[in-house]
């Protein structure tokens, strides 16, 4: 026997009814899958590339205050940058209750770093151009040939180090593959990981370190720096 709703005073939007239905056996959730996805991506991170999802990117923006309020829900901050085109999220900071970490921290070596801060300062030079950054990678070779430990070391073992980091800023969407082999995009969302004013700290630092004439030890492996990257992934980098 089937329900008669001709005389009933429910109103149904075919769009709606569409977007909020459920989508698997005990789904009771009133977001449409677009903004699921948003949400899932969110907090799997590194970043919601709004460029690469029009429709995800859309209906985080059009559903904008409701996911500020589920990620809340959960001590996590929404950050969105609608020039960019890019979001992420933000450990909530702690105030007199501690909160849970849904983030983890993951360690960055220091070619790690010093890639990162290289990726950086070559985002910069495109800034308010229209171009996209490309860099290739004998460039980066050759900016983080000051890390090498020291000229005897095995300079196969310190090319297999900056390989390794190069593999984790592709892996992390921290850089893209282009066309052309060995050449890479740097993805902009570095621009909002990255302000001005931790990019002149970092190169301060770096560059007393490079003037230094200290070797690197085996501990050289053991100074990191970290960023909050959503948990079950070592996919990127978060603030």
């Amino acid at each position: 026997m089937s329900a008669d709703l001709s005389e009933t005073n429910l109103t149904v939007h075919p769009e709606e009814n569409a977007d909020s239905a459920a989508l698997f056996v005990g789904d009771t959730g009133q977001f449409d899958v677009d903004t699921r996805r948003a949400l899932v991506r969110l907090i799997r991170g590194p970043f919601l590339d709004g460029s690469a999802d029009e429709l995800v990117w859309a209906a985080l923006l059009r559903n904008q205050a409701v996911v500020r309020q589920y990620l809340s829900e959960i001590f996590l901050t929404l950050m969105v940058d609608d020039a960019e085109r890019v979001a992420f999220c933000q450990q909530a900071s702690e105030a007199d209750v501690a909160f849970p970490k849904l983030l983890r921290r993951v360690p960055l070596t220091l070619i790690d770093s010093a890639l990162l801060l290289f990726l950086r300062q070559q985002l910069s030079t495109v800034t308010g151009t229209g171009n996209r950054a490309i860099v290739g990678l004998d460039d980066i070779t050759a900016q983080l040939q000051p890390y090498q430990r020291d000229a005897t070391s095995d300079h196969s073992i310190h090319l297999k180090r900056i390989n390794g980091a190069v593999k984790k800023m592709r892996d992390n969407g921290i850089l893209r593959s282009t066309t052309t082999e060995a050449r890479f995009e740097i993805s902009p969302v570095l621009r909002i990981l990255f302000p001005p004013e931790q990019i002149a700290a970092l190169t301060d630092s770096y560059e007393r370190f490079t003037d230094s004439n200290e070797q690197f030890t085996a501990a050289s492996d053991d100074v990191s720096e970290s960023e909050d990257v959503p948990a079950e992934e070592s996919d990127p980098l978060d603030e």
